[in-house]
C-alpha cells in the first residue's frame, strides 16, 4: 500500500529545509553581530564607535554602558534570528494544526451522526 504525502508532510519537508538554509545563512553572524541603523556590526566595533574618543573617568562608564546596551541589542538580534529560523514551525503550530484539529473534530461528529441514523 503506498502512502501519499499530504499537505502536512510537504510542510514538514519545507520547514526542515527552511531551518537548515536559514541556520546556514545566519549562524556565522549569530554570535556577536548586531544591527545598528540598518547595518551589521560586531559588538566590539559598536563599543569602540560609541566610546572610542573618550578618555579619563567618563570613558570607563561609557564603555560599561555601551557594553550593556550592545549586549541588549545583540540579544534582540539573536531573538529575531531564532524567530526567523523557526517561523515555519510556529506557523504550523499556530495556523495549520488548530485548523486540522477542528476539521477532524467536525468530521468525527459527522461520522458519528451518520452511524447513529439507521
Amino acid at each position: 500500500m503506498s502512502q501519499r504525502l499530504g499537505l502536512s508532510g510537504y510542510f514538514v519537508v519545507f520547514a526542515a529545509l527552511w531551518m537548515v538554509a536559514m541556520t546556514w545563512r545566519i549562524y556565522p553572524q549569530f554570535k556577536d553581530t548586531l544591527r545598528i541603523d540598518g547595518r551589521l556590526t560586531v559588538l566590539s566595533d559598536y563599543v569602540e564607535e560609541s566610546c572610542g574618543q573618550r578618555i579619563g573617568p567618563g570613558a570607563e562608564s561609557c564603555l560599561e554602558e555601551a557594553r550593556t546596551t550592545g549586549r541588549r541589542l545583540l540579544a534582540q538580534e539573536q531573538g529575531k534570528s531564532i524567530l526567523l529560523i523557526v517561523a515555519p514551525v510556529l506557523l504550523y503550530l499556530v495556523i495549520y494544526l488548530p485548523l486540522r484539529l477542528i476539521a477532524d473534530r467536525i468530521g468525527g461528529r459527522r461520522r458519528a451522526a451518520e452511524e447513529a441514523t439507521p
